[in-house]
């Protein structure tokens, strides 16, 4: 179950899924930006508002990782050097994220749609407007994911493959995940031609009909689905469509492509 709660005098909503010391998870609305997207009005404030994020995480401003997304399956790995190289991530120049941590370049936020870490105290934020954000916590490995998924992702499985990932990297196990599906656009504002909605259908191995009907897709069901066909059984719906809710969020149809961005964040904490 989801709701609004304050964070720094800010908006956000949580899930009662999670409700763990260990880890801080949440969606901002449109009180919090932290990508200004088309509103190049709005750069000093989302500028602020990172800031804003680190100082009540208590991190310093490097461990605030946000990537390029891209509509792309690919999917970040952070974790401690010298346990397997490829991927692995730390901020550019930043002596303040941990030295146990391997060497990040910017090169290693480009083009990633998912973000994987065990590391405490460092936080993923991913942004959206529409697209579907999915969070992942497993409190049995202590690890946090959260991952983009717009129709492409969707349709690349991103969903599963940040699960693959945690299980691969971390041995965490799918039936111990918890996933919390963020607001995004609901079916009853996203209609797609023939040729995505096919292919959405087909990633679901045109197996959840009630998510497709009239060219108009669930696309939040539709990520459910695949979660519970690699094996999550922990998961939150978001029931807030960001085109019915634009007051609340930022939704890139209603506002005909000229839009911020609200976030999903998460991290593990260390105290």
């Amino acid at each position: 179950m989801y709701k609004l709660e304050k964070f720094m005098g800010k908006r956000v909503l949580t899930s009662s899924f999670i409700d763990d010391a260990f880890v801080t998870a949440f969606f901002t609305t449109r009180d919090l930006p932290l990508k200004a997207g088309e509103r190049k009005d709005l750069a000093e404030e989302v500028e602020n508002n990172k800031k804003l994020i680190c100082e009540a995480l208590k991190i310093p401003f490097e461990n605030l990782i946000i990537p390029q997304q891209t509509h792309s399956d690919n999917v970040l790995i952070i974790k401690e050097k010298g346990k397997g190289e490829k991927g692995k991530a730390k901020m550019k120049n930043s002596s303040s994220l941990s030295s146990h941590l391997s060497p990040l370049t910017s090169h290693s936020f480009a083009s990633k749609d998912a973000v994987v870490t065990n590391q405490p105290d460092v936080a993923i934020a991913l942004n959206f407007a529409d697209c579907v954000p999915i969070i992942f916590y497993d409190p049995v490995k202590r690890v946090v994911a959260a991952a983009h998924a717009g129709w492409r992702g969707t349709t690349a499985q991103i969903g599963p493959k940040t699960v693959k990932k945690m299980a691969e990297e971390f041995s965490c196990e799918p039936k111990d995940i918890i996933a919390l599906i963020g607001p995004a656009i609901g079916k009853c504002c996203f209609e797609v031609k023939e040729d995505v909605l096919k292919k959405l259908a087909a990633s679901v191995n045109n197996q959840s009909e009630e998510a497709f009907s009239d060219n108009h897709v669930d696309l939040k069901l539709v990520n459910k689905f695949q979660l519970l066909t690699c094996g999550v059984e922990k998961i939150d719906v978001c029931e807030y469509c960001t085109s019915c809710q634009n007051e609340l969020f930022y939704s890139y149809r209603k506002e005909h492509g000229n839009t911020a961005r609200h976030s999903a964040v998460v991290m593990i904490n260390s105290k």
